[in-house]
């Protein structure tokens, strides 16, 4: 028998997702930064493009603070992480 999620588990499962892409985009930018092989350019480019927009998707249903949210998750607007449980 299958339990629908709580509305508590949606909100954590869309703010996990939504931190993880965009660290996900943030690695891809500092892998492009590096001169990969073409090969690797054409795949981080499309991994890029495929998750941007699942992001954009996510954040366009989302509340306001729960965008804030999963954008505070970047490196670029709040320092690097030191450890797991700033994550």
């Amino acid at each position: 028998m299958s339990t629908r999620p709580t509305a508590e588990q949606i909100v954590a499962n869309a703010d996990t997702l939504g931190k993880a892409l965009v660290r996900l985009l943030e690695v891809c930018d500092v892998l492009l930064e590096r001169n990969p092989a073409w090969t690797e350019q054409l795949l981080l480019r499309l991994v890029q493009a495929l998750y941007t927009s699942k992001l954009r998707r996510l954040v366009a249903v989302l509340l306001a603070n729960l965008t804030a949210q999963i954008l505070s998750a970047s490196e670029k607007m709040s320092g690097v992480v030191i450890g797991f449980s700033q994550n």
